[in-house]
């Protein structure tokens, strides 16, 4: 019974028995190289996924991501050092590069036009990669080659193109160009490189394991030498990821502990905590408080960092912000009396404007009636006069001579002081 049970496990996961060997040696070879269709399809789905980014749209990210070609030239590097094809390898990573080439080009066109420069959550997450990234990516590689070898093909390559997320590196990494943001550029291209390596490792793994036909050599040195170079690409690009996901680690339990330790013992009666931020640093991490209500005692405080060594919190710095209700009132006050300062001045420099305006109106009015009394002291047939900036009406009874004119213009010019007035003459109908 036992045997049989083992037998029916081995059976469950054999992948051997439904590989398709011909048609997936002929499918991987096809997908490696970018003709114009492939070219263009990819320079859409940048595109897409570059406004996706912009507008944090993740399902617009995705159908980008669903539409890339991308996995095929990263695929079948894989699977050419599984089968020691070099001259395969050497077509992949052409085509990879390439591919790259166009991806940053097009996403960087794209930022330099686009009105919105601010960089949103999905484009972050794509600049801080981890070793959590290297599982995504080694685990997705694996369900790809499966898929791919099947004979009865599954629906796994469409999961794996949005799990691996190959599109949104190279996006963000033309938005760190476009933007001068050399650290957005060099956390997107880390992040591509590791899913690239490890879709290509996974993928080299599963082809030795099904034992798919390979390009022998004469000498077995040059096998060792080939997986040696593997295992060594691998390791250079997993030990930084490492690094961050340990750093990563530390940062959730630092904000862990620092959280338990401030509802646990910062809550007391008559005080609020009104903020609180958790900053981490390799160097010194410190917890910052902000209270309102009663004054907490110098014994109260030197009781709290006493307390905070006991969760593990003996490095960080506590510090300590008091806001009695009394403060805060006289500081509403202080800024609604700031707000009622700022208004009464707008509203005395708006009054000292209409006043001047107004003044400047009287003078004119003043000037005009001063102007037309004098001038028919010596006209009697002048009816009325009005001033426009520097012009100036004239309505006669009747029409006034050429000499009566012309004696008129140059006292009105003499009296006005501007040569250039236009004096208008007009009769009453």
């Amino acid at each position: 019974m036992n045997e049989s049970f083992w037998r029916k496990i081995r059976a469950l996961f054999d992948l051997r028995s439904d590989t398709d060997y011909d048609n997936t040696d002929a499918s991987i070879r096809q997908n490696v190289d970018f003709k114009s269709a492939n070219a263009w399809t990819l320079v859409f789905a940048i595109f897409i996924a570059s406004v996706g980014l912009n507008v944090n749209s993740t399902a617009v990210i995705i159908g980008a991501m669903l539409i890339s070609p991308l996995m095929g030239p990263i695929v079948g590097a894989g699977f050419a050092l599984g089968i020691n094809d070099f001259e395969l390898l050497k077509r992949a990573g052409r085509n990879l590069l390439i591919a790259i080439a166009i991806s940053v080009v097009t996403s960087t066109l794209y930022f330099l036009i686009s009105p919105f420069s601010e960089a949103q959550s999905e484009l972050l997450a794509r600049t801080a990669p981890n070793f959590y990234d290297v599982l995504i990516a080694a685990f997705g590689g694996a369900a790809g080659i499966v898929a791919v070898s099947r004979k009865e093909k599954g629906n796994a390559i469409p999961g794996v193109a949005i799990a691996t997320a190959l599109m949104p590196p190279l996006c963000t990494a033309g938005f760190g160009i476009a933007n001068g943001e050399p650290k957005y550029f060099l956390g997107a291209i880390y992040l591509f490189v590791i899913n690239s390596v490890f879709i290509c490792l996974s993928t080299y793994v599963f082809v030795r394991y099904l034992k798919f036909k390979k390009i022998s050599y004469a000498e077995k040195l040059e096998q060792i030498r080939i997986d040696r170079w593997v295992m060594s690409i691998a390791a250079i690009v997993i030990v930084p990821s490492l690094i961050t996901a340990w750093l990563l680690l530390k940062e959730s339990g630092f904000k862990l502990k620092a959280n338990s330790f401030v509802e646990r013992e910062m809550q007391s009666k008559g005080t609020f905590i009104v903020e609180k931020k958790m900053n981490y640093r390799w160097e010194k991490s410190s917890i910052e408080i902000t209270l309102l209500g009663d004054q907490l005692s110098k014994d109260k405080i030197k009781m709290l960092e006493e307390k905070k060594n006991l969760y593990g919190l003996e490095d960080a710095k506590l510090v300590i912000n008091q806001v009695s209700i009394e403060d805060k009132i006289d500081q509403r006050i202080a800024s609604t009396n700031q707000a009622l300062s700022s208004k009464t001045l707008f509203y005395e420099q708006k009054i000292a404007g209409l006043e001047k305006t107004i003044q400047i109106s009287q003078e004119a009015q003043s000037l005009e009636q001063d102007t037309l009394n004098e001038l028919k002291t010596f006209n009697q047939d002048l009816v009325s006069s009005s001033m426009r900036g520097n012009d100036f009406m004239l309505i006669w009874k009747k029409n006034p001579g050429k000499k009566s004119r012309e004696s008129v213009e140059a006292f009105l010019k003499l009296r006005l002081k501007q040569e250039n007035s236009q004096i208008i003459h007009s009769i009453k109908i």
